[in-house]
């Protein structure tokens, strides 16, 4: 079966939608989007929410930071 995911909200509807672990969910996000979590136990949910934050903050930016639950503008 072949998964096709071509846009952030796809991405965010199939995390949603799967039964998948923390350890799954930063897997797919970053081989898809080069970026991962670093914070501890997360719950999928939290992860989620963290990403489109991440996603919404630095989507326009030409160079994002690689670290989702990482601010670094802030100190």
């Amino acid at each position: 079966m072949e998964i096709r995911i071509n846009t952030f909200e796809d991405l965010i509807e199939f995390l949603k939608t799967k039964d998948l672990t923390p350890t799954q969910v930063n897997d797919i996000v970053c081989k898809s989007l080069q970026c991962f979590f670093i914070g501890g136990n997360r719950s999928k949910d939290e992860m989620i929410e963290a990403l489109i934050v991440h996603w919404n903050k630095w989507k326009h930016a030409s160079c994002r930071p690689i670290f989702i639950d990482l601010d670094p503008l802030e100190g």
